[in-house]
């Protein structure tokens, strides 16, 4: 016997009130128990509805739906973290690397238009750290419906800490060594592969934005 919207919502109240808020995972576990739920129906029209749903909950598994999120959870993120090494590394191989190429390049340019080379590297610092507020306004502002598109502290803390660490380099070092054009090379490379790397993230995410768009176009993102 085949679910009525009016049972599907039932169900998805019911796993949201449970706590799973992502709509993807909850989508899933709806999913499972419509088709358990049909079979029942179909042996018995008359059972308790409500009651079994509470039924299949206690036999999902020995820690209910805390389990599979977590599990869920560690594969979306692992997925992603993978997908962006892997569309950061196209940036070393053509036709990209013209691209981190041309970064470079430019990023040197600016800098022979600051006498003061340390200034130019804190500049750049607080360009990080802007990027870094936005990173989480945006993160305040989205509801994250969905796990896939989730951006969780892990990755923040790679942003938060890629920045520290540009931060540190710089203050780390002396009022000789920004004459050094060596030194200047080295920290500006550093840059670009951060720049490189916040690029590949937003990439990814984007691209997993997309997706969800066409798995669920009646959902607002």
């Amino acid at each position: 016997m085949e679910l009525t919207k009016e049972q599907h919502l039932q169900i998805d109240n019911y796993i949201f009130a449970c706590g799973i808020k992502f709509y993807d995972v909850r989508t899933e576990i709806v999913d499972h128990f419509a088709n358990i739920l049909e079979q029942k129906l179909n042996k018995n029209p008359d059972l308790n509805f409500k009651k079994e749903i509470e039924n299949i909950h206690r036999n999902f598994s020995d820690r209910g739906f805390s389990r599979l999120l977590k599990e869920k959870t560690k594969s979306v993120q692992k997925r992603f973290f993978k997908q962006s090494l892997k569309n950061f590394i196209t940036f070393f191989k053509v036709p990209k690397i013209i691209i981190a190429a041309a970064l470079f390049y430019c990023l040197q340019l600016l800098m022979q238009l600051f006498d003061d080379k340390e200034l130019y590297f804190y500049v750049l610092t607080g360009i990080g750290f802007l990027y870094l507020i936005a990173f989480l306004i945006k993160r305040k502002e989205k509801k994250n419906k969905f796990l896939a598109l989730n951006l969780n502290n892990a990755l923040f803390h790679i942003i938060h800490n890629m920045i520290i660490l540009f931060n540190t380099l710089t203050i780390f070092r002396n009022k000789e060594s920004f004459t050094n054009p060596l030194y200047n090379n080295i920290q500006l490379t550093i840059y670009v592969m951060l720049i490189l790397l916040l690029w590949s993230v937003n990439t990814v995410y984007n691209q997993n934005k997309k997706t969800v768009r066409t798995l669920y176009p009646l959902v607002t993102l």
